[in-house]
């Protein structure tokens, strides 16, 4: 069955804001940890056209799920090997999870404008929807690429633990291993402990910003 109009649009925004910066931010901490690849590659950018892979974008289109053109970087060119592949791999879903908490700061101030100002719902409800979808999703996406699969960066962070030698026979069959991943994704086998970790960071990012509730609260 075909995504409906809502759908379609939420789907939109993923690939506009969500992947882009997503990979953007992998290109501009590769750049500070000594790496000129992605710079060469004009990846170290925030225009969302240099990221999006049409695949990938077609993809999350009609089921929900694909992925951005993945950003290029060469380990052997950073200052410490195994700190700047920690780095560039952490920056991008530390990038989706400080976007979930911006959106989750305007989602609440907001909500509270909506609850406490006399007026038709309709007003905030569609951007209050769009908010929560893109807290969502940016945290959903931290969490499943901070999975220890490869190619996922939770792999590229486990790698520096790992012996060179398995690392290189796994590095072999890493784009064999995307299709396997994305079926495993679209079974839903990972849905359990996505919706975990995602919980978690909420409650976290909730508690972070707790502070924004309290004067909406006193107008009451």
């Amino acid at each position: 069955m075909f995504p409906g109009v809502t759908d379609i649009i939420a789907r939109l925004i993923v690939i506009l804001t969500c992947l882009p910066i997503h990979e953007a931010a992998h290109a501009f901490a590769a750049e500070k940890m000594g790496d000129d690849t992605a710079r060469y590659n004009r990846r170290v950018s925030m225009n969302p056209f240099d990221h999006i892979d049409p695949v990938g974008a077609l993809m999350i289109l009609l089921v929900g799920f694909g992925w951005a053109k993945a950003v290029p970087f060469n380990p052997n060119n950073f200052r410490n090997r195994r700190g700047g592949t920690v780095v560039t791999a952490l920056a991008g879903p530390l990038a989706n999870v400080g976007l979930a908490g911006v959106c989750l700061i305007v989602y609440k101030v907001l909500r509270g404008f909506a609850i406490v100002t006399p007026g038709p719902d309709w007003m905030f409800s569609g951007i209050l929807q769009v908010l929560w979808m893109m807290v969502s999703v940016n945290l959903s996406l931290a969490v499943f690429n901070l999975l220890p699969l490869p190619p996922l960066d939770g792999w590229r962070i486990a790698s520096v633990l790992l012996p060179p030698r398995i690392v290189w026979q796994i590095q072999g069959y890493e784009q064999m291993l995307v299709l396997p991943i994305l079926i495993l994704v679209w079974m839903g086998l990972f849905d359990a402990p996505i919706y975990f970790l995602t919980n978690f960071l909420y409650r976290i990012l909730s508690f972070l910003t707790g502070f924004i509730d309290i004067p909406f609260r006193m107008l009451l």
